[in-house]
């Protein structure tokens, strides 16, 4: 039999099973057998059946894809040098689930028109991996009242998502690591070079840094700038007589450090016996700047692992018409020593 001619009917025929429970156990569906699902998955695979995603639309209403939703400012290299990172890890978790995935924004760059509601009315997706910040009440109502399964990821729960999946970092406790380790070092001068953007992800690393410096009895002096490298290194050659002042720089994001090792060096202020430096990301460049740079690590792996895990989970619950619970999830990042302190 010609693998095109091959269909579930077929299958079904062979393995003495109903029509459904093959579409089960093509669907890896949690209700049946270890024992009969592989039967019918050898069947089908020695039958050469292939199980596209049109076939699969028509019969269990899934198209075998995943929506995921950037964040609007992606394009700009202080937000892609880790989303960049974190998109790989979630691609790498679906291609072994063998899912699909469409890449968006929330809204059309061009149209201002919702691409969410556009997906799902289209039909074009089974679920969405949202890594934005916020997101418009008018699509979280839409979104529950079309039952469509989706998991927030990396950012902190804002308030109207509380009630939902999201997976994030523990960006409080990253800072209290960062803190710990350079009093551990004997730093007692503390300097954060904080982001004049309201981000709560910055906001919580900012103060989880300062609850434990001042823990300690320390004070912490506090500068803002953008958060990208230029703008760092701008504002530290700025007021570099000010920054000699202290013996250790927490900067909010890798860029961020980077920027501010190259204005320390180019003062003759030498890292870290001078002043200590550590970023935030656990990027590529943080293993690639002189001195290399310590950094907190995001567990991008898991939360792209959990974050998948949770979106399949609630796709099988709708499938099968079943409850189920929503959960915050927040993850444990590392902090990576490096040549930097």
């Amino acid at each position: 039999m010609k693998r095109s001619q091959v269909t579930i009917k077929d299958i079904a025929e062979i393995a003495g099973v109903s029509f459904s429970t093959v579409s089960r156990c093509l669907n890896d569906s949690s209700v049946v057998s270890p024992e009969t699902k592989k039967k019918v998955c050898d069947i089908a695979d020695k039958m050469g059946f292939e199980f596209n995603s049109s076939a699969r639309g028509l019969i269990t209403s899934t198209v075998g894809t995943v929506g995921i939703i950037l964040p609007e400012q992606f394009t700009e290299i202080s937000v892609n040098v880790y989303h960049g990172m974190l998109m790989n890890s979630l691609r790498t978790s679906l291609e072994k689930a063998d899912v699909d995935l469409i890449v968006t924004y929330q809204k059309n760059h061009f149209t201002g028109k919702n691409n969410i509601m556009r997906l799902v009315t289209r039909r074009k997706i089974d679920g969405l991996i949202m890594l934005v910040e916020n997101i418009e009440q008018e699509t979280l109502d839409f979104l529950e009242a079309r039952s469509v399964p989706f998991v927030c990821t990396h950012y902190p729960p804002a308030d109207n998502i509380k009630n939902q999946d999201v997976i994030y970092t523990d960006h409080y406790a990253g800072g209290k690591l960062v803190a710990e380790h350079l009093i551990g070092k004997g730093r007692s001068r503390f300097m954060i070079l904080a982001v004049e953007d309201v981000h709560l992800e910055f906001q919580l690393r900012e103060k989880g840094f300062t609850k434990v410096v001042k823990e300690a009895g320390f004070e912490v002096a506090r500068f803002e700038t953008k958060s990208v490298f230029n703008a760092a290194y701008e504002t530290t050659r700025s007021m570099i007589d000010e920054v000699r002042k202290y013996d250790a720089v927490f900067a909010l994001n890798d860029l961020m450090a980077l920027g501010t090792i190259k204005a320390l060096l180019e003062a003759g202020i030498r890292v870290p016996e001078d002043v200590a430096v550590v970023g935030y990301d656990d990027s590529e460049f943080s293993r690639y700047s002189v001195p290399m740079l310590t950094s907190v690590h995001q567990p991008k792996e898991e939360l792209a692992m959990f974050a998948c895990q949770r979106l399949f989970h609630q796709m099988e619950k709708k499938k099968e018409k079943q409850e189920f619970l929503k959960k915050l999830m927040s993850i444990q990042p590392v902090l990576i020593e490096r040549d930097s302190t």
